[in-house]
């Protein structure tokens, strides 16, 4: 798989390992999701100092538990830990490029993360038994044209600059990123073949007798 993009991310190295043109990733929509932007985005946690990530890459899922560890006199986040719980595949969710949010399991307790409560939120997530609380794969740029201001959403984070970096196995994600798009094109091609399979038919063809049909009239010959 090709990435095309400016900038870079943890795992874009594997590409010149395994170099394939056939399959290409246009990441030119990409921000760096910084430390200090999670923070931004940790603010919806409110007075809670932990939340759960959830990453999502094609069928694969990640899950952590982030925390805040330090917040200001305005009680602002300014620093955090990533914890990752679990990993995961589910082929029986809607694939994605990639879902990237902060999430909420409405529980009582303390975070106690054993086996057995993490396999309980792995079953939450693929049944969708949890709370949305910030998308964090999306973000709003300001730029100065000509003098007056323009937003552009950016909406593909690359995750080296945010601490997951080291939590997550490179060829992992970009395996899955490359599995998005091979299914895609898998897709793309068989939705081509029905159309072309569906005007032959259209006009009087058969593709099971190798393009001879009956019609009123006569027979055609393929």
């Amino acid at each position: 798989m090709r990435i095309i993009d400016k900038n870079s991310d943890f795992y874009d190295y594997i590409q010149n390992i395994y170099w394939d043109n056939s399959l290409v990733f246009d990441r030119t929509n990409s921000f760096l999701l910084t430390r200090e932007k999670m923070c931004d985005n940790l603010s919806v946690i409110g007075r809670k100092n932990s939340d759960y990530i959830l990453l999502q890459v094609c069928n694969t899922f990640w899950l952590f538990f982030i925390k805040i560890t330090k917040r200001n006199h305005y009680d602002y986040p300014l620093n955090y830990t990533i914890e990752l719980l679990a990993t995961w595949k589910n082929y029986d969710k809607k694939k994605e490029l990639i879902k990237f949010n902060i999430i909420s399991f409405s529980f009582f307790g303390e975070y106690q993360h054993d086996k057995k409560t993490i396999e309980s939120f792995i079953q939450r997530v693929n049944s969708d038994d949890y709370i949305i609380k910030k998308n964090i794969a999306k973000s709003i740029i300001y730029q100065d044209f000509r003098g007056s201001f323009k937003t552009i959403e950016k909406n593909i984070p690359l995750l080296k600059a945010c601490g997951i970096a080291n939590l997550i196995n490179p060829m992992d994600i970009y395996l899955s990123f490359e599995e998005y798009f091979s299914l895609e094109k898998m897709e793309k091609e068989a939705s081509i073949e029905i159309t072309d399979i569906n005007k032959l038919e259209k006009h009087g063809f058969d593709k099971k007798t190798s393009f001879r049909t009956y019609k009123k009239g006569g027979i055609i010959n393929g």
